[in-house]
């Protein structure tokens, strides 16, 4: 399964290949494994004014946990990205840009291939919520360099209470466990374990 999935979206390992329950899984789990580790107070996540709840309130929540800021790209009166709004936003407190890659209400094409490049220039990471993207577009991880990607089964027209997150191999090794037991223990106690 995994490795029909990194073909399917050209990761360089199976082991970037993580399985959920849905995108809003996969985003939660960025948010708690990455979120809570990498950001702090006065951090910037950029979302934008097209996007699904599942890409709103688990930032929401970051927000009021922790004090992030929340900043939202507008789009115009056609339903466009305003790109160059999306710039102004950016900023060296700027740490990860989570955006639609296609979205779900309007079917907006989102520029994610120079959302991504102006993200990184400012060492930011990018989510993109590819659930309306997989289907449609041919996706390529490596050549997009995402950091991170989700989507869902059912919108694949697969069944239902699946999804997948992939993760970059460098961002995923900066990550904690979301879930921790079984397998993963390499020994335990009732002190501590590794």
């Amino acid at each position: 399964g995994r490795e029909t999935v990194a073909k399917f979206i050209n990761a360089a390992s199976v082991n970037e290949i993580i399985f959920t329950r849905g995108a809003t899984e996969s985003i939660n789990l960025v948010a708690h494994s990455w979120g809570r580790l990498n950001l702090k107070a006065g951090d910037e996540v950029i979302i934008s004014h097209m996007e699904h709840h599942a890409n709103i309130v688990p930032w929401q929540m970051l927000r009021q946990e922790i004090g992030i800021d929340l900043k939202v790209v507008p789009i115009d009166d056609d339903g466009n990205f305003m790109f160059d709004d999306y710039e102004k936003l950016l900023s060296p407190r700027t740490k990860l840009v989570s955006v639609t890659h296609i979205s779900n209400a309007l079917g907006t094409v989102v520029p994610v291939k120079a959302v991504i490049e102006r993200a990184h220039a400012l060492g930011a990471l990018v989510l993109l919520d590819g659930c309306q993207a997989v289907q449609h577009t041919a996706v390529d991880v490596q050549a997009l360099d995402v950091d991170f990607y989700v989507f869902s089964g059912h919108k694949l027209y697969g069944p239902t209470g699946i999804g997948v997150l992939y993760v970059k191999r460098d961002v995923l090794e900066r990550m904690e466990p979301f879930l921790t037991g079984g397998e993963m223990v390499l020994e335990v106690s009732y002190e501590r374990a590794s």
